[in-house]
């Protein structure tokens, strides 16, 4: 049974059709990422999958159980983690008080505090610290943390490198690989940023005005030179 399964997926602002007919998998400890220009509708289709906006066609189903008409807030409570481009944390609490409302809602408790604290350290280095006087990268990473502490299966980041220096790039490349590997959580990452999908995921998906129009792994997606010099920028 696969982690995540969207079937078909439609969705749509007003009139306005975005995704067009989508279907993906993830499957247990797999890596999936989803490449494409600016405007193919990405951040649409995650944010359809995390119960923010309801499709006009098609299904979400996660861990067998179809989630499509589900609010956001009970996806997250079935152990959907999320990173958002932007924020992600409470910025006027502190480094602990962050990682402790994330920890309420864990699955795992004191378990996957003990990885995060070894993943993170800025959640000991910093726990004092408010969350709003971070760098950029420092609290892109706090939201990372929070969504692992949140996650039983499944880890949907959007856009997580935007804006971030090349040594947090890195260490988020790392962190990543290290999650899908160890933690036996999957991840789903849409990503402008090809050199970190093609390091992470074992598939790779490209989408174009909402519709996936080349999957494979990034073994093959590399090769193809229309993807590479004109989705891919490489």
């Amino acid at each position: 049974m696969p982690v995540l399964e969207v079937v078909d997926l439609h969705v749509g602002y007003g009139k306005n059709l975005v995704i067009r007919g989508v279907n993906l998998t993830v499957d247990s400890g797999e890596g999936v990422g989803i490449v494409g220009p600016n405007g193919a509708g990405k951040t649409t289709l995650l944010r359809c999958i995390l119960g923010y906006i309801k499709p006009w066609k098609g299904r979400v189903v996660y861990q067998g159980v179809d989630i499509t008409n589900l609010p956001a807030h009970a996806i997250a409570k079935l152990g959907v983690g999320y990173v958002p481009e932007r924020g992600g944390v409470l910025r006027t609490l502190t480094v602990q008080e962050n990682i402790e409302l994330a920890l309420r809602v864990s699955k795992h408790g004191t378990d996957r505090l003990k990885e995060v604290r070894k993943l993170f350290k800025i959640v000991e280095e910093r726990r004092n610290q408010v969350a709003g006087t971070l760098s950029g990268g420092e609290q892109r990473m706090l939201s990372l943390a929070m969504a692992l502490l949140m996650a039983d299966k499944l880890l949907i980041l959007d856009e997580p490198s935007s804006g971030l220096a090349p040594i947090v790039r890195k260490r988020l490349a790392e962190v990543l690989k290290y999650i899908k590997k160890n933690l036996g959580v999957s991840i789903l990452l849409a990503e402008q940023d090809p050199s970190l999908v093609l390091e992470v995921a074992d598939v790779v998906h490209v989408v174009e005005l909402g519709t996936l129009v080349r999957s494979g792994k990034p073994s093959e997606i590399i090769k193809v030179d229309v993807l590479r010099e004109y989705y891919l920028g490489l």
